[in-house]
């Protein structure tokens, strides 16, 4: 039988991490659910696609990563390497989706 090799993140990185997609994510939804009349969405397609990819970490880390479990002193989130993959993955699609979206003239570092 094979030892599966397991890993951890510190509880708070994962909260603040939560916190900082969210906060992304409502910033974004803001533009559309709050629309200002001499501001348009430059590019929907580089827009939609950041949402996506920030809906899907935030999902991925309030849904899977969340309710892991913890170490004994309450510190940690016990990760699989399959987990620390596809988060890793989604971090690098939300990376990716929101330099686009710069490129475009909307950022989330000043909001």
């Amino acid at each position: 039988m094979t030892q599966q090799k397991t890993y951890a993140m510190r509880l708070d990185n994962l909260l603040r991490g939560i916190e900082t997609v969210g906060g992304d994510l409502d910033f974004l939804c803001s533009l559309i659910e709050n629309p200002t009349e001499d501001y348009k969405i430059p590019d929907a397609v580089e827009y939609s696609n950041a949402v996506v990819c920030l809906m899907n970490q935030l999902s991925f880390m309030t849904c899977e990563i969340d309710t892991q479990k913890l170490t004994d002193d309450g510190e940690f989130v016990i990760l699989t390497k399959k987990q620390v993959e596809i988060l890793s993955s989604l971090s690098d699609k939300v990376d990716e989706a929101l330099e686009a979206l710069r490129e475009c003239g909307i950022s989330t570092v000043s909001n």
